[in-house]
């Protein structure tokens, strides 16, 4: 989570620039209605600067107006999914990327939004926990123990749903939002301001995230050629040595070269898919056994039988077939000679 990491380093180096000016100059501030005196004036300062909230027009920020599931939408995308949000599309409402954003995320999933309310409709403090919780989750935030969360004390915590309880809970236990009053009163039924929203968003981006996993590397060749041969062995228990298999038996590939083989092709198509289900398939010519892999179809003598590699040695390949003398067939060896005079080779292997 990058975007992580440089928003812990703008926020030390913001709050050290803050304690320089501090120190010696007056703060200039961003917006006319928000002065040094405002509680949140840092915060929308912030929020600010890393483009996360803007002014109305004029210097204004109107930090007492409403916030709006729109104007939520937009802070939040901006601040944790600013890499998703689509091209706003010319003639379209303004908050649209932005809402589709959040909501294909599940930000919003719990709130009255999910019954129909107006994007314009002012949030409740509810609401907004609600939404913050969702946005934290999906972004990968250190959730609350239980004992943090048992340990959160909100005088008014009954008049809520069990949802909205959930997730008061966890905003208060990470610190994000906080009571209205000395007691910690939550008072969720009040509609959120935009100055409040500034500083949610601020003590959003401080929330510990949790370690992102190692990425998964690809699986090397080696290990997919253990795999290929496994999965076509396993087909051996179904199409034991000696099974009649002719070229009235037919199958339709998943390769994407070939739509059906019969006899030989059909049951070397069988084998690929068990191993490489939709993978699309490339044709090689001409073949050398150094390019040769484990599940792999060559198609031999002069065009007329398909097999597929079971195994590579240094000089030869084995090889299952179907319509071998009118039947399965399991480990044939295959020479050098041979495998190189092939009319072409089928591959799923990085195709």
């Amino acid at each position: 989570m990058k975007k992580h990491i440089l928003s812990r380093i703008l926020s030390v180096l913001l709050a050290s620039c803050l304690a320089l000016s501090a120190a010696g100059t007056a703060r200039a501030a961003v917006f006319r209605d928000v002065p040094d005196s405002h509680w949140a004036a840092r915060d929308v300062d912030a929020a600010a600067a890393r483009g996360w909230v803007e002014g109305v027009g004029g210097g204004l920020f109107v930090p007492e107006g409403r916030v709006t599931y729109a104007g939520f939408a937009a802070m939040t995308a901006r601040a944790l999914f600013p890499e998703e949000i689509p091209e706003a599309v010319p003639g379209r409402p303004w908050y649209e990327p932005y809402m589709e954003t959040c909501v294909k995320k599940g930000v919003f999933d719990g709130t009255a939004l999910d019954i129909g309310v107006d994007v314009d409709a002012p949030m409740t403090r509810a609401a907004l926990a609600v939404a913050v919780a969702n946005a934290l989750r999906i972004d990968g935030a250190k959730w609350p123990e239980a004992r943090e969360l048992a340990a959160v004390y909100v005088p008014d915590i009954g008049e809520y749903t069990a949802d909205e309880r959930a997730a008061i809970r966890a905003v208060y236990a990470m610190g994000v939002l906080r009571g209205c009053d000395g007691q910690g009163t939550f008072a969720g039924r009040d509609n959120m301001t935009r100055a409040q929203a500034a500083a949610v968003l601020i003590r959003m981006s401080a929330v510990e995230r949790e370690p992102s996993a190692p990425q998964e590397s690809a699986p090397t060749d080696d290990a997919r050629q253990r795999a290929a041969y496994e999965a076509i062995l396993a087909m051996k228990a179904r199409y034991p040595e000696g099974t009649r298999w002719t070229n009235a038996n037919s199958y339709a590939w998943r390769g994407g070269i070939f739509n059906v083989g019969y006899g030989c092709m059909g049951f070397a198509f069988l084998l690929s898919d068990a191993a490489f289900g939709e993978a699309r398939a490339a044709k090689v010519a001409p073949v050398r056994l150094e390019d040769v892999r484990v599940g792999d179809i060559l198609r031999i003598n002069n065009d007329t039988h398909s097999v597929v590699v079971l195994e590579v040695r240094e000089d030869s390949v084995v090889v299952a077939e179907g319509n071998y003398n009118s039947s399965v067939h399991w480990g044939r060896e295959l020479p050098r000679e041979t495998v190189e005079r092939a009319d072409y080779l089928l591959t799923r292997y990085g195709a």
